[in-house]
């Protein structure tokens, strides 16, 4: 796998921790476009996923469909997220976080790196 592939894959792990963090801490009005940034990073790194599966070994493939089914959930929770009342919309995220941070995780290693590759930075 290549070093730029590698590189957009960790950032987009970091970007998408980064926003849905940030979410954690606002109210309704502000966690919604926070949400919204988020889902577009998951939808990328989804992206950049799905060709480092088509391009890899079958070991890693494995990691891969890993992380893209932490992304399915983190985009589903999203999505209802966006629909939901102030306080579920913060168990929600509280969840996205969730399935972020081991999106991230499942990334890293299936890119062979280590999951403080993938932290976001603050």
């Amino acid at each position: 796998m290549n070093n730029d592939l590698i590189d957009k894959a960790l950032k987009q792990a970091r970007e998408m921790q980064k926003n849905i963090g940030d979410a954690v801490n606002k109210q309704r009005e502000a966690m919604t476009p926070l949400i919204a940034e988020s889902l577009k990073n998951a939808q990328e790194l989804q992206n950049t996923l799905s060709k480092h599966a088509a391009d890899s070994a079958s070991i890693t493939q494995d990691q891969t469909q890993k992380a893209m089914g932490h992304l399915q959930k983190f985009m589903r929770l999203g999505a209802d997220a966006m629909r939901a009342s102030a306080e579920q919309m913060r168990t929600q995220v509280q969840q996205m976080m969730d399935q972020s941070k081991e999106a991230a995780k499942s990334t890293a290693e299936a890119v062979g790196k280590e999951p403080e590759d993938v932290k976001p930075q603050s």
